[in-house]
């Protein structure tokens, strides 16, 4: 199955919509085929659209906090026939998600040995020790052919290839034998970096945090692991049309199971939540020693599951930058 979420216009504006498919077929309202199949069963039109309403929210995390409901309502809107439920085919796609959390990790090992090779330094060994991560911006989430802000206190912006796990059901302590029931799919995800300001702070020894949390993006839609195997895929960068990268996720150092499992241990792991896999080997202008520009176009395709498109625009706001501070003991010339 696939899940995505579409721009509904309705008397109030624009609304997202939860929607599903099946095999490159046409998207399914599952809001609209559930009041479909609720009046079919007695129910009023009124009571209809309010149940609908409950059941298929626009929001995927508050569609999935639901349960078996939603799963059920989805698998339903498949099944129902109804061509009253059909999406507009000219309908926007939105971010397929709106987690209520992301978490990064960096579980390719080409990727985080290239740097340390390039520059002569050992590998930590914690890299192969445990999958490390960082929490991210789930606010600056955005989606297929939406523009990315290039903030103004960054010189190097870079794009990173990575697989998306969105978690369907919230766990603690999951085991990477029972991952797969709390795991609703997979997507594409382009993990943002402005590269100057991330490697600046982190020699802090915090963050990332603003090299990250200015965009993000996610999509075009959310494929089922019954649907897709996603210990191979072939994974694509492209910017301005051009191939920068192909590579596979087989290449993985740490499974999926095993990134959801760790992630669960010791907190809880909401229903919704994203977890990127960190980026594929070589696929980032940084390992590349390429970086964008304002007007870029980067596409970032996934075996099965489609292409993910975004534009690099200009921030119209400069915003704040903090005056430098003296440390203790040190005198102004």
């Amino acid at each position: 199955m696939e899940i995505g979420r579409i721009e509904h216009h309705g008397p109030d504006g624009p609304v997202p919509r939860v929607v599903v498919a099946r095999n490159g077929g046409p998207w399914v309202d599952v809001r609209a085929a559930e009041r479909l199949r609720l009046e079919r069963g007695g129910a009023s039109p009124a009571a209809a659209r309010r149940l609908a309403d409950v059941v298929a929210p626009g929001s995927l995390t508050a569609a999935l906090e639901n349960g078996e409901a939603f799963l059920e309502a989805a698998h339903n809107a498949l099944q129902s026939g109804q061509d009253q439920a059909l999406a507009p085919t000219d309908a926007r796609l939105l971010a397929p998600l709106d987690p209520p959390a992301y978490r990064d990790f960096m579980a390719f090992e080409k990727h985080f040995r290239t740097p340390y090779e390039r520059n002569g330094t050992a590998v930590p060994d914690v890299l192969y020790e445990l999958p490390v991560s960082y929490m991210g911006s789930a606010q600056a989430m955005l989606g297929p052919d939406d523009d990315i802000p290039w903030p103004a206190y960054s010189e190097k912006i870079d794009f990173e290839l990575e697989l998306g796990i969105v978690i369907g059901r919230t766990g603690r302590n999951v085991t990477p034998g029972t991952a797969r029931e709390h795991i609703l799919g997979v997507t594409v995800f382009n993990d943002f970096s402005a590269r100057d300001i991330q490697m600046h702070e982190m020699s802090g020894r915090l963050g990332p945090s603003k090299g990250k949390h200015f965009a993000s993006a996610v999509g075009p839609r959310i494929v089922t692991l019954d649907a897709l195997d996603p210990a191979a895929l072939t994974m694509i960068a492209r910017v301005n049309g051009e191939e920068w990268t192909r590579a596979s996720s087989g290449s993985i150092l740490w499974s999926i199971e095993e990134l959801v499992s760790w992630a669960s241990t010791g907190e809880q792991l909401v229903a919704g939540t994203l977890l990127g896999t960190g980026t594929v080997g070589g696929g980032c202008g940084m390992e590349l020693q390429r970086m964008l520009q304002v007007g870029d176009t980067i596409e970032l395709e996934i075996e099965g599951i489609g292409v993910l498109r975004n534009r690099i625009t200009t921030d119209p706001d400069s915003g704040w930058r903090p005056t430098p501070r003296l440390s203790a003991g040190a005198t102004a010339s």
